[in-house]
């Protein structure tokens, strides 16, 4: 198969343009054209419809799609690791959920770099589910999750938790220390991560306390953390969030942390790798290192 004629194909999809690949890509539409013909006649099936509205995949264009990014990943993965035979350089891939991702594991990656000198690193983030589907699939090598793993083809330890504190705008005139019943009192900006996944894990501990989710004012819900940092630095609400994600607005004072009494979202947090038997050393080596060093190295 063109892998070459492949990602022009996700990227006509993508943007449901010929015009605008051939643009970004700097060929003429009639060469990218002829790329996803010669893809059409190596598969058997028509892949792309055109109309007035634009491209869109016919129903085995669908197929292809859903398949391809595993396809195009696994490719480039093979090329690393044939790179790096060449140069002596061990790539090793790691998923994990957002905040720790972009707040915490920078760090502990610089103290692993400074030990293995010759080990190459490249994050992404997934969620749970995603995280453990491209572990069994070998598209990446380690990953850290908010659940336990169930599958017996995998290894994993508890290394930590990831707290998750109440922050208000620094200004705020609500208390530093409320009971849990006056949660209700207060208008709220609800982070609903994949991987966190607050807003579940809140509904359950409210009930646990005698509150129903339907009781809080929740304003409006966000998917990033940058977006509900934002929203509760513009004083429209308070938020549950990692303490890592806002670890330095608390030290600057732009947002204050709020105490809510007998009231506990923190999650525990598992590296997950397969099984010893399935994994090269250099995987170990830094699997090791995160197990003997744990959460102690996160920023």
């Amino acid at each position: 198969m063109n892998l070459v004629a492949l990602e022009y194909f996700r990227e006509v999809v993508e943007t449901k343009s010929i015009s605008k690949v051939a643009s970004n890509k700097h060929i003429s539409q009639s060469a990218l054209s002829q790329n996803i013909q010669k893809l059409e006649d190596e598969l058997g099936y028509q892949l792309l419809e055109r109309s007035n509205k634009g491209v869109a995949p016919t129903e085995a264009g669908r197929i292809l799609f859903t398949y391809s990014g595993t396809i195009l990943r696994i490719y480039n993965k093979m090329m690393e690791e044939l790179d790096s035979l060449q140069h002596s350089v061990e790539n090793i891939r790691i998923n994990g959920y957002l905040s720790l991702v972009d707040y915490s594991l920078p760090c502990v990656l610089y103290k692993v770099k400074k030990r293995y000198p010759k080990y190459n690193f490249e994050m992404q983030t997934k969620s749970n589910a995603d995280s453990i589907t491209d572990l069994l699939n070998e598209l990446t090598d380690l990953c850290f999750i908010t659940e336990e793993p169930v599958d017996d083809r995998l290894e994993y330890a508890r290394i930590g938790k990831e707290r998750i504190v109440l922050v208000a705008n620094y200004g705020s005139k609500i208390p530093d220390r409320i009971d849990v019943n006056e949660l209700q009192h207060y208008e709220m900006v609800l982070l609903d991560d994949q991987a966190l996944n607050i807003s579940m894990f809140l509904k359950q501990q409210l009930k646990k306390a005698g509150l129903s989710l339907e009781q809080i004012h929740i304003m409006f819900k966000v998917d990033s953390i940058p977006a509900a940092k934002s929203s509760v630095s513009n004083n429209l609400g308070i938020c549950f969030l990692p303490y890592m994600s806002v670890k330095k607005e608390l030290y600057e004072k732009r947002l204050k942390r709020i105490e809510v009494e007998n009231f506990n979202l923190d999650y525990d947090i598992y590296l997950v790798a397969r099984r010893r038997c399935d994994r090269e050393r250099a995987i170990t080596d830094i699997y090791n290192f995160f197990i003997e060093n744990g959460e102690k190295d996160f920023c």
